[in-house]
């Protein structure tokens, strides 16, 4: 009887001694833990996954995420400092994922691979649809793109992404301060560390052939538009998540307004012109065209001119019958200056990075690096990618005969799809 009863028990004798072995070696602060091995996760390339560490923890374990093995540097990785981390892959191929989870002096490695492989359509390298395009009044309005009496929102819209989304796009003018367009791709446009990830296409030029690329601002015909960005985190295909501003080199000047407001009202068509002294050519039709007035309790007018062949109809046609229209946004330092000091010639000096249509397309500045992007209360966020950019005129300004200041854009493209080898010289 008491033979059988030792031979009965024996097992769960030996199971509490190699726990309580364990135990032991836990709290003399063990060697970590052999490799844990998840299954490959799945991807198409630009596409952000969700990789959750299946090691057990308790709430105080801290974790480190890396890359270990990558066929290609073009990869994101965020929130590596956290349980879960979010990775997408420019280029195809397996990426290998460590992360490092130490839990109360306990330390276990666990390693992730992510197979890559090559979407089913090829992507666009360029903008795939524009959803929203509000533009200010301005010179160009009726013009970039084209508009006639009794054309509707709907059909400017159209229009708006017959102009933009191909791979060579035409001019589009977003009138006066505030007036923005709203674009997104048929992919996600990655965060890579380390390089700039995508730009918006205008007709920035600079004045002189060799600027000085030590200069706090560059002259030329910069015309910059503040840039939003947004990741598609709901995966519904529309801009409905949260917006993050491109933090340029002009967001934290003396001068920059935050939270600037602006109500321009349409002008009587019956009411008698105001006209200006010319120069040169150049004749100021209405002086008193366009009123404004703004939440820093000042006001004005856009001045109507003859400076080039268009409409000299500013107020949107397509709108012919609402009194007024209101913008918001971040409103930069004036940057036009009369370099001749007889009003006949304006250089418009350039912010150092972070602005569409700022510097010129094949210039390392007008590149866009979303690691820039900030919330509402100035923070730096981290964003796996985005897709979907905002593009709104940032200065209020008259430039003499040239006229208001109005962001002009001609597309957007992905630079790693682009492979291109944008340096990062600045920030």
């Amino acid at each position: 009887m008491y033979h059988k009863t030792f031979i009965f028990f024996r097992p769960t004798l030996v199971l509490l001694l190699a726990l309580l072995l364990m135990q032991c070696a836990k709290d003399k602060g063990a060697e970590p833990n052999p490799t844990e091995e998840e299954g490959t996760h799945k991807a198409v390339r630009s596409s952000v996954v969700a990789i959750t560490s299946n090691i057990v923890a308790s709430t105080e374990a801290t974790y480190q995420w890396s890359v270990s093995t990558a066929p290609s540097q073009d990869y994101s990785l965020t929130s590596a400092n956290t349980k879960e981390v979010l990775f997408a892959a420019a280029e195809v191929g397996v990426y290998e994922l460590t992360v490092v989870v130490t839990d109360k002096g306990n330390t276990q490695i666990q390693k992730v691979k992510v197979s890559v492989t090559k979407e089913t359509s090829e992507y666009k390298t360029y903008i795939n649809k524009v959803f929203e395009f509000r533009p200010a009044p301005g010179q160009f309005i009726n013009d970039l793109p084209s508009a006639n009496d009794g054309d509707t929102y709907d059909r400017i819209l159209t229009r708006a992404n017959t102009y933009l989304a191909k791979k060579s796009g035409d001019l589009l003018s977003l009138g006066a301060f505030g007036g923005y367009i709203v674009f997104g791709f048929d992919h996600t446009i990655l965060n890579v560390k380390g390089k700039r990830d995508f730009r918006v296409l205008g007709n920035a030029f600079w004045a002189q052939a060799n600027p000085n690329p030590d200069a706090t601002m560059r002259g030329g015909s910069s015309e910059a538009g503040v840039i939003m960005v947004s990741y598609d985190k709901n995966k519904n295909g529309l801009p409905d998540d949260e917006w993050y501003e491109i933090e340029g080199a002009g967001h934290n000047m003396a001068k920059t307004v935050h939270n600037y407001e602006i109500t321009y009202y349409r002008p009587d068509p019956n009411k008698v012109p105001v006209p200006g002294s010319a120069t040169g050519t150049v004749g100021f039709v209405d002086m008193e065209y366009i009123y404004w007035k703004d939440n820093q309790g000042k006001d004005g007018y856009l001045i109507q001119n003859n400076a080039y062949n268009h409409s000299l109809d500013y107020w949107p046609k397509w709108l012919k019958d609402q009194p007024s229209i209101t913008f918001k946004g971040t409103r930069l330092p004036d940057n036009a200056v009369d370099e001749s000091g007889n009003g006949s010639y304006f250089v418009q000096y350039a912010f150092l990075y972070g602005y569409a249509d700022n510097a010129p397309n094949t210039d390392d500045d007008s590149a866009i690096d979303i690691d820039w992007a900030i919330d509402k209360n100035g923070n730096k966020v981290q964003l796996p990618g985005i897709d979907f950019v905002k593009v709104y005129n940032g200065l209020n300004q008259q430039a003499g005969w040239l006229g208001e200041t109005s962001t002009e854009i001609m597309g957007a493209t992905d630079l790693h799809l682009l492979k291109e080898n944008i340096p990062t010289r600045i920030k």
